[in-house]
């Protein structure tokens, strides 16, 4: 059931004040999307004008054309194209790209371009060995010198979203023979190995986002910016090849046209927003995506001193640290006085799973972490109360002079219902949240001294470790709340050195929680997580697409990782 039903027939949990008015508000948008779309349907004039700006096919053509074609309308267009160097989402760039590994369904690594690589003693140098008769698509041979080429080009470019800052240089040896050499020694660095497309570097220029050179499954075949892109199967791809010849890209500008395109039956497979998973359309059916996409809320760790934020960072001469949320106590009663069951039925309209970490689920998570008895106002209070917390005649507490005040940025609307969540039950516990919304430049000078909603997740255990080390303290997105604890530091370090992935496992769960200290909720509390949003489908019936892969944040074409085993029935 939608959620703007639930609102209406009064079911699940309600939720006072500024909250139910925002959703309410969040219906009735809805309802007006509702009846655009209805009329969208019923005038044939106003129905013509939109299909011209998204898509070349009727709804009949669409639901009769060849089996040997899709129609995906999976995503926003991606604004830098798909150069693999410097798409922030790797899924993007691998719709014409290979990488030296990958990950399979259950998130497995295993060889893509690689033969086989090896890793030194020092845990510095990772010797590859390439497969027999790499190609890309025009023919021209795939060697190591391309390999090279690419991680040289992505260091020297310091590309954003690929993990290459213990990379040092990459030296081809023979034309089947790279060597990646590191500045520090780094045992995960195999997850990096399965991210980077490996572009030609005869072909490679400034313009090669939008012309790529496939060493991937497909090849592009004709892209008309904010409509559509047309791809088909390349021939020369190594791998396992898609039986679908043609398959055309529908970009939306947002969640309305999608809606509006699920709803006209356009596409074979379509992304939409979770509230509208129980739309009712003929001949489709929902499909609900687990993912690693999570909603979590940084808490400066620090005091304000009066420190600003160096030349270095992406937001300088920025207040650092908040007299409020580095006191454990709020940030500990915070996060129990969340209920994360709450936020998927009544929020998220059931589509998400609980969130205690940046990484749950994956092999590098401590699952002594995953229990957390949230929900719990009452002992929030208590935690409060015993820190010396004291309510004030508004129901808001002090300390030492201090008013429980902070406030909350955000940087997308549809975060927007968490945040109000967020802040109701904040204050039901006496401290006094405020919500603020903007794009990322308005947020950024904001991200060290109040809270800020983000979205996390990926396939890379180095994103917690970027979050957690106290070297990376305002480095890019990651550690902006200031984050420190030597523990947790000698964890990494060891981590990143051990001998072999188990070990290394098992040093970043032990950051998380040792027993004693660690960065989860058990331990400092710096963050609080919420949940991980389930990715939501409208499939065409008889398309079957198998298992799919656990999805990260911010992609939108990993879905399209286990293709070659799409068929119709």
């Amino acid at each position: 059931m939608p959620f703007f039903i639930l609102l209406i027939k009064g079911k699940g949990k309600k939720f006072k004040g500024e909250f139910m008015q925002k959703q309410v508000k969040k219906f009735l948008g809805v309802v007006a999307l509702l009846f655009a779309i209805t009329a969208c349907s019923t005038n044939s004039g106003e129905k013509k004008e939109a299909k011209e700006e998204v898509k070349t096919e009727s709804k009949e053509e669409a639901k009769n054309h060849p089996k040997d074609e899709l129609v995906l309308g999976i995503g926003v267009e991606p604004e830098k194209g798909f150069n693999p160097i410097f798409e922030s989402s790797h899924s993007n760039s691998m719709v014409f790209h290979s990488a030296l590994l990958k990950r399979d369904v259950n998130l497995h690594i295993e060889e893509d371009l690689a033969e086989s690589y090896e890793i030194s003693d020092d845990k510095k140098t990772y010797t590859v060995k390439l497969k027999d008769n790499l190609k890309f698509q025009d023919g021209s041979d795939l060697t190591a010198k391309d390999v090279a080429f690419t991680y040289n080009t992505a260091k020297n470019e310091a590309a954003a979203g690929i993990n290459l800052e213990r990379f040092k240089e990459a030296k081809a040896i023979d034309d089947k023979t790279v060597e990646l050499i590191l500045e520090r020694p780094d045992i995960s660095f195999t997850s990096t190995l399965a991210s980077l497309g490996i572009v030609s570097e005869n072909y490679y220029n400034d313009n090669y986002g939008e012309k790529p050179l496939s060493s991937g499954p497909f090849v592009l075949v004709e892209w008309k910016k904010g409509q559509e892109m047309i791809v088909r199967p390349n021939e020369n791809y190594h791998g396992e090849k898609s039986s679908f010849k043609k398959i055309t890209f529908i970009f939306f500008k947002d969640d309305d046209q999608a809606l509006a395109s699920a709803n006209e039956g356009i596409c074979d497979l379509v992304r939409i927003p979770y509230t509208a998973k129980d739309m009712n359309i003929e001949g489709f059916h929902p499909l609900s995506v687990k993912t690693i996409d999570n909603r979590g809320i940084s808490l400066p760790y620090v005091p304000n001193e009066g420190k600003v934020t160096d030349d270095n960072t992406i937001a300088p001469k920025s207040p650092i640290g908040n007299d409020v949320t580095s006191d454990i106590a709020i940030r500990k009663a915070l996060n129990i006085a969340m209920d994360r069951d709450e936020i998927i039925n009544d929020v998220l309209n059931g589509e998400a799973t609980k969130a205690t970490s940046i990484a749950d689920n994956l092999p590098w998570y401590n699952e002594e972490t995953a229990e957390i008895h949230d929900g719990d106002i009452e002992g929030a209070k208590k935690i409060l109360d015993e820190a010396g917390w004291k309510e004030a005649s508004d129901g808001i507490r002090e300390k030492d002079g201090v008013r429980a005040k902070f406030d909350l940025y955000y940087a997308y609307q549809d975060r927007e219902n968490l945040a109000v969540y967020f802040a109701e039950k904040a204050r039901q516990i006496g401290i006094e949240v405020e919500t603020k919304y903007g794009d990322w430049d308005y947020v950024m000078p904001h991200m060290y001294n109040d809270a800020v909603l983000f979205g996390w997740g990926g396939y890379d255990p180095l994103d917690m470790y970027y979050s957690y080390s106290s070297k990376y303290q305002a480095y890019d997105y990651y550690n902006t709340n200031f984050y420190s604890n030597p523990k947790v530091d000698e964890y990494f370090d060891k981590g990143l050195s051990a001998d072999n992935l188990d070990d290394f496992y098992e040093y970043f769960k032990k950051a998380q929680w040792d027993g004693e200290t660690g960065f989860s909720h058990l331990g400092d509390a710096p963050w609080v997580w919420l949940v991980n949003e389930n990715h939501v489908y409208m499939v065409r019936d008889g398309l079957e697409i198998g298992q799919t892969k656990i999805e990260p944040h911010s992609s939108r074409f990993t879905i399209l990782d286990s293709i070659a085993n799409w068929k119709w029935k």
